[in-house]
């Protein structure tokens, strides 16, 4: 149906479900509030929430009453989530990933339902517990839009059971006026600690999925005037110390940097200084990190899993490598690390119009507000 001037006009009143403290649930909230449409975000009573901004209205549900049994907790979820949205009225219900926050929303059965998966949500091994694959069925099965971010993602959510015809590919997608090519900042390098070596970027999480022994297997047989930084924030301390011992017995301590935690400037900064970012997890959905380092057209190397493949495929195969094998992965880093000028400015090119291309944020967001307001004016 094609919307109507005022349609297009109109302020939405739209209600989430998401985790309250992601960057991802923020990043997407963020855009509506400043389009200024009424944005309710729907909390677990209890779960503490950081500093939020102040147009978002935050509402509390409770999962469940004085006795914890599963069937008394989902009635307890149900009503309490039926009052609030029968009080809130919302033109639309957003729940963001698909265990947990999709299965309350199916429970409360309101529609307009929209809901997204984030991709761990589906890809991780919970997916074979039949309750869990029970549960998504029936959240997928139950929403109105299912957003995606690859057609790998697409083809899960159809054989989890969402209607092929309601499935809509929209990226969290990457601020690309911000996340731009720019010189490299010496102040930065001076004052994070690092040298002006060739730097190897490892920004996701430190945690057991996104492998960072493999990264640091292959780092290690790199030449010495390169250097590998880490981002430390939200880091499992007991992989970061194992981590930590394997640096010990690779006799690379030296050579590596771990930042606790990366300011958002230093960020893009570190983005445009590094000669290559690096990601191999065991799973992924579309990284948002690999977006934003080409945005910056900043060569990447990452696990050869579905989505990504699909992401780089035709742009930069040589960047794909077996996630799980670090003599591939150190392979792939002395490529990167070797381009000429020529090369390095083509692919630079390639990449940024890529995600420019498929993955601004500016430009998703607009197509899903355009979705939002055809799902209220059927």
């Amino acid at each position: 149906m094609a919307l109507t001037s005022n349609a297009r006009d109109e302020h939405l009143r739209l209600a989430y479900m998401g985790d309250p403290n992601s960057v991802h649930t923020r990043r997407w909230l963020a855009y509506f509030v400043e389009r200024g449409h009424e944005v309710h975000l729907l909390g677990e009573l209890g779960v503490p929430i950081r500093e939020l901004d102040e147009r978002i209205q935050v509402h509390h549900y409770a999962l469940h009453g004085q006795l914890r049994l599963p069937g008394l907790s989902v009635l307890q979820t149900r009503r309490d989530l039926r009052q609030l949205l029968h009080r809130l009225q919302p033109d639309l219900l957003h729940a963001h990933f698909v265990r947990r926050y999709a299965w309350r929303a199916w429970v409360s059965g309101f529609h307009p339902l929209v809901v997204t998966p984030w991709g761990s949500d589906l890809l991780l091994p919970p997916k074979r517990n039949l309750r869990t694959r029970w549960w998504n069925h029936q959240a997928l099965r139950g929403a109105d839009v299912v957003t995606v971010v690859s057609d790998a993602m697409r083809a899960m959510v159809i054989s989890g059971g969402a209607h092929p015809n309601r499935i809509r590919n929209i990226q969290f997608g990457v601020d690309t006026r911000r996340f731009s090519p720019g010189a490299p900042d010496p102040d930065l390098l001076r004052g994070l600690g690092l040298s002006e070596r060739q730097l190897v970027f490892s920004p996701r999480a430190i945690r057991p999925l996104y492998r960072h022994e493999v990264v640091l297997a292959a780092f290690a047989s790199l030449p010495g005037e390169t250097m590998l930084v880490m981002s430390g924030r939200n880091a499992d301390r007991e992989y970061l110390a194992r981590l930590r011992q394997q640096m010990a017995e690779l006799g690379t301590t030296d050579r590596v940097r771990v930042i606790d935690d990366i300011a958002d400037d230093d960020l893009l900064g570190l983005y445009r200084v590094a000669s290559v970012v690096v990601s191999v997890p065991t799973s992924d959905g579309m990284p948002i990190t690999l977006l934003e380092a080409m945005a910056c057209g900043t060569p990447v190397v990452a696990g050869d899993l579905p989505p990504v493949r699909a992401l780089l495929g035709q742009i930069a195969p040589n960047s794909l490598v077996v996630g799980d094998d670090p003599a591939a992965v150190a392979a792939a880093l002395n490529h990167a690390l070797s381009l000429t000028d020529a090369q390095h400015k083509a692919l630079s090119s390639a990449m940024r119009e890529h995600v420019v291309r498929t993955a601004d944020y500016e430009t998703n967001m607009a197509r899903m507000e355009q979705i939002y307001r055809e799902l209220v004016t059927n």
